[in-house]
């Protein structure tokens, strides 16, 4: 059996685990889509619902797709791949050259080259489509095409059996005391009314990195009784990484009424994934990226040194070894995100006992130009297919960037993909990635040397130091800044 079957086999189980859960229709439908989208190592999946004259498509959840893209406005169904209205599969093998599609600059700046889309049926009835959406030019075979029209059978399944009457959407909601489902992301193609500028710039990021986002989207009942209940909204809900985001970016009695609403909703609902960011989480989150109070914050050079140069060389060549003993009988590709990664990249190499290649990419950041969204500035040139593929990092922190880097690169179809990094700021980790090589965890601080920077500088230290600073307009002391 093929390693694309068995990948098709354990996909369908999760699915059919998941249809035979207790999880709302709409939690089921997100989890296909996840599922179908990670079988087929595509870039995103969605599926798409027609309106009551059939006219329009209508996104109604998807996986691996930025709200900017999804907020692209209404598809005429006659016009977007009117072959699925058909029952029709239809295959764009180049988005950016076929008049099918409607939003080609969209569709381009979000790094899609082909389309692959199947219909929906309920009782033989066309519904909708269920498509996936690839950065590369590929062929859609006739196994994969086969596989995303089971899944596009049992979502209609879902469909169906989610109709049902007031009485069992009341009952469904006592029983899980959660009031309002997630709104269907076709609801949120109007212009979002944020309640403070804070979410609007979080979200302005969450886009960049083509992280799918829903503001306000569910309501959690925290009390109830005779007297009336209790209800808490999260800020954000992200789908594809199954979080809710809470902001505490205001006054502290009122960030602590937060903390409290948090702590009792993870009392209540244990299976809700929850973080609360808070004020200074959110100030020292973009000021990485030049916004907020932070950003125009002055270096006084270096504080107290975390790693000294022979701590940072024998840890490295720790890993070194660690690596070398997992790879033996194996040729290694290493790729490095420059630039900060160089200085850790070339001393790993040196210490490794197992051939490798090596090769660099560079990526926009947010913030850095006009880029809206999130691309890659130089690309790869070695052949990452059937390769043994190792992503070295200098640091991972919220993740968002080393989720794009390991999409991108799983595109790339190598044998195997693990991520090698050198500090790992765990606390804070918004999307999750698997790490298989840490050299150190570090706290919330910010650190210069060994090819970290502060606007360019720092980067040549041997060692690994926080970095002393003040907030502009603040006297000069002796200590070191929270």
């Amino acid at each position: 059996m093929s390693k694309q079957v068995l990948g098709f086999t354990k996909a369908l189980s999760e699915i059919a685990d998941a249809l035979n859960s207790s999880l709302a229709a709409g939690e089921k439908l997100r989890l296909m889509i996840k599922v179908a989208a990670r079988a087929l190592g595509v870039r995103g999946c969605s599926l798409m619902l027609l309106d009551a004259q059939k006219k329009r498509l209508i996104h109604a959840a998807s996986h691996g797709l930025s709200e900017r893209y999804l907020r692209k406005g209404f598809l005429e169904s006659e016009k977007s791949l009117s072959e699925i209205l058909e029952g029709k599969a239809i295959h764009i093998p180049d988005v950016l050259n076929d008049p099918r599609i409607q939003f080609q600059e969209l569709a381009e700046q979000e790094h899609i080259s082909s389309i692959l889309g199947v219909p929906v049926r309920i009782r033989g009835e066309v519904v909708g489509t269920l498509r996936i959406y690839n950065r590369m030019k590929r062929d859609f075979n006739s196994g994969e095409e086969g596989f995303l029209n089971t899944v596009a059978n049992l979502v209609g399944v879902v469909l169906e059996t989610g109709r049902i009457g007031d009485a069992g959407e009341q009952l469904l909601e006592s029983e899980t005391r959660v009031v309002a489902k997630p709104a269907p992301l076709a609801s949120q193609l109007k212009p979002v009314a944020f309640a403070h500028p804070s979410e609007e710039e979080f979200a302005h990021l969450l886009d960049f990195y083509q992280i799918e986002w829903l503001y306000e989207p569910r309501s959690f009942e925290l009390r109830w009784d005779g007297k009336g209940s209790e209800m808490f909204t999260p800020d954000f809900y992200l789908p594809v990484l199954d979080l809710y985001i809470e902001m505490t970016t205001m006054k502290p009695e009122l960030a602590r009424e937060k903390n409290r609403k948090v702590r009792r909703l993870r009392e209540l609902y244990p299976g809700v994934n929850i973080k609360l960011l808070a004020r200074r989480d959110y100030d020292r989150l973009i000021a990485k990226y030049g916004h907020g109070p932070l950003a125009g914050t002055k270096t006084r050079g270096v504080g107290r040194v975390f790693f000294s140069a022979a701590q940072i060389q024998r840890r490295v060549r720790q890993l070194a070894k660690e690596i070398s003993k997992d790879y033996e009988g194996r040729h290694v590709v290493l790729v490095g995100v420059l630039r900060g990664v160089f200085c850790f990249m070339a001393d790993l190499m040196r210490y490794l006992t197992v051939p490798a290649d090596v090769d660099f990419m560079s990526i926009s950041y947010y913030g850095v130009g006009r880029s809206k969204a999130v691309h890659v500035t130089k690309d790869l040139d070695l052949n990452l297919e059937g390769r043994h593929v190792l992503l070295v990092e200098d640091i991972v922190d919220t993740g968002m960037t080393l989720s794009f880097v390991l999409g991108y690169l799983k595109e790339r179809n190598p044998a195997s993909l693990a991520v090698c990094t050198l500090l790992d700021k765990r606390v804070r980790r918004l999307a999750e990635v698997k790490l298989a090589y840490v050299g150190f965890e570090i706290p919330d601080e910010f650190l210069v040397g060994y090819g970290l920077d502060y606007q360019e500088e720092y980067r040549n230290l041997p060692f690994i130091a926080l970095l002393s600073e003040e907030k502009p307009g603040a006297e000069q002391d002796t200590g070191q800044s929270a």
